[in-house]
């Protein structure tokens, strides 16, 4: 670890804190990575009083979780069901199932624990829909698109930024296309950007399983979007 010069300069990750005799008396991590961490801890210290306050009867103290995490619920149940009115139902559907079931809601100290446990429900929840569609036979509708529903694209010229909006519904268009299993991991990996420990809070699955199931779903991906003669640009690469 390198100290601390006189003008309180350090070329390190580590600012030492020492005092006359030169030991160390503290260390503090100057990093975006601990700035993140602390501040997911105290949005999570924060979801966790708001809770608190629900189930001591104070219901506005739910309309900030709501707030925080409606966009979420509805852009994940969008990518699941291709449908933006099923979305709002399901998004909403969501929140009150978890408003319902708060007394049960057990974070154990995981970071994401509430967003993560919502989550679960809005898979969930979009799941029985797509199990309904199939059971009555009725097509998923395909109106995704458009900047809300952006897809692991970020194009980086202005004439690709001109065919975007196509390119994320021709995207947008091939993850309708995959198998639920294959379609749920995609979403929360590559569309929402959780890590693994997250999804597997919400899928209930081993990590193992589950980047099996990306790698497979990217591929597949892949493949649809070339078997379509298009270009598979918008997709992550195969790790």
């Amino acid at each position: 670890m390198r100290r601390v010069d006189q003008s309180g300069a350090s070329t390190s990750g580590i600012i030492a804190l020492t005092d006359d005799s030169g030991a160390v008396s503290a260390s503090i991590l100057a990093s975006p990575e601990l700035a993140e961490i602390r501040a997911a801890a105290r949005r999570d210290e924060e979801e966790e009083s708001l809770i608190a306050r629900c189930l001591e009867g104070d219901v506005e103290a739910f309309r900030p979780l709501v707030q925080r995490y409606q966009r979420l619920a509805f852009s994940v149940a969008l990518r699941m069901l291709g449908s933006r009115a099923d979305a709002e139902d399901i998004a909403q559907q969501a929140f009150v199932d978890a408003f319902n079931a708060l007394e049960r809601f057990d974070g154990e100290g995981r970071r994401h624990a509430f967003s993560t446990w919502l989550l679960r429900i809005a898979v969930n929840r979009s799941k029985d829909v797509l199990k309904s569609k199939r059971r009555t036979e009725q097509p998923l509708e395909h109106d995704v698109g458009g900047g809300e529903a952006a897809f692991a694209y970020d194009p980086s010229t202005p004439e690709a930024n001109a065919a975007g909006d196509e390119r994320r519904a021709q995207l947008e268009s091939a993850l309708l296309a995959l198998p639920t299993k294959y379609r749920e991991v995609l979403v929360l990996k590559d569309a929402e950007e959780l890590s693994y420990d997250e999804i597997q809070v919400i899928l209930r699955l081993p990590i193992t399983t589950l980047k099996i199931r990306v790698v497979r779903a990217r591929a597949m991906l892949r493949d649809i979007i070339e078997s379509q003669g298009l270009t598979a640009s918008g997709v992550r690469p195969l790790p």
